[in-house]
């Protein structure tokens, strides 16, 4: 069985779907820390007539020190969630698929409240399900390791069971993989080179969140998933 990891993010890129494409299970690691500085956790891109738009979801800092994950809660969600919603319809209303969407978001926001996480992985299994993937998800914080590094991956890898890691592209450059090997697990690489597809306004931007690849080709965005993943052996 091949396992791959990410930690639990809003609206995720292509690439983490492609993850999921290529692996028997994920395993999100919501226990992992929050970064202070710059982190696609609670951020990503998507797209308007002047190129890329950063999408940010506020969440609560003052005060907290360092967070895990599973921790963080949403500064002003109900304001938040509203203006994420106009700005969507501004800009994507005129997709096939948006309304749908539009409809799930609405609900994912409001039944979430303050949640970061809840509204991360509610959003992380619509487009999942939007994309027709079958692959299940398992959160770290339901194990109760916590270790770092390589041995955080290797414990989750045996608690499931795995005989394979699935890491993303240049991995190595900071994990042992002789760490992995010795625990007696096969590694593999996932290369992501996002391929074109038809956008919204303008020239193609490569890597913007998977709610854009959605909203603009619908379940078939799967296949440029497919088409962008290259799963290489060590």
């Amino acid at each position: 069985m091949r396992v791959s990891f990410n930690q639990p993010a809003f609206i995720p890129w292509g690439g983490f779907y492609a993850r999921l494409l290529n692996s028997d299970l994920m395993i999100l690691l919501d226990e992992t820390q929050f970064a202070r500085g710059f982190t696609f956790v609670n951020r990503n891109r998507l797209k308007g007539p002047q190129g890329e738009i950063w999408v940010t979801v506020p969440v609560k800092k003052k005060g907290l020190g360092f967070q895990k994950i599973n921790q963080l809660r949403i500064h002003q969600p109900k304001k938040w969630s509203e203006n994420f919603l106009s700005m969507l319809r501004h800009y994507y209303g005129k997709s096939l698929y948006f309304e749908e969407i539009y409809q799930k978001l609405k609900r994912i926001f409001q039944d979430c409240e303050d949640n970061f996480l809840t509204m991360a992985l509610s959003t992380i299994d619509l487009l999942k399900e939007s994309f027709g993937l079958k692959t299940p998800l398992f959160l770290q914080s339901e194990t109760g390791i916590n270790q770092k590094g390589a041995k955080l991956l290797i414990e989750l890898a045996r608690e499931a069971g795995a005989t394979e890691v699935l890491l993303p592209h240049l991995a190595d450059r900071h994990l042992d993989l002789d760490e992995f090997v010795q625990a007696g697990l096969k590694v593999s690489f996932l290369r992501y080179n996002q391929s074109p597809y038809p956008q919204f306004w303008g020239e193609f931007v490569a890597n913007l969140s998977a709610l854009d690849l959605f909203l603009c080709c619908g379940p078939d965005g799967i296949k440029v998933i497919n088409k962008s993943s290259r799963v290489v052996q060590k």
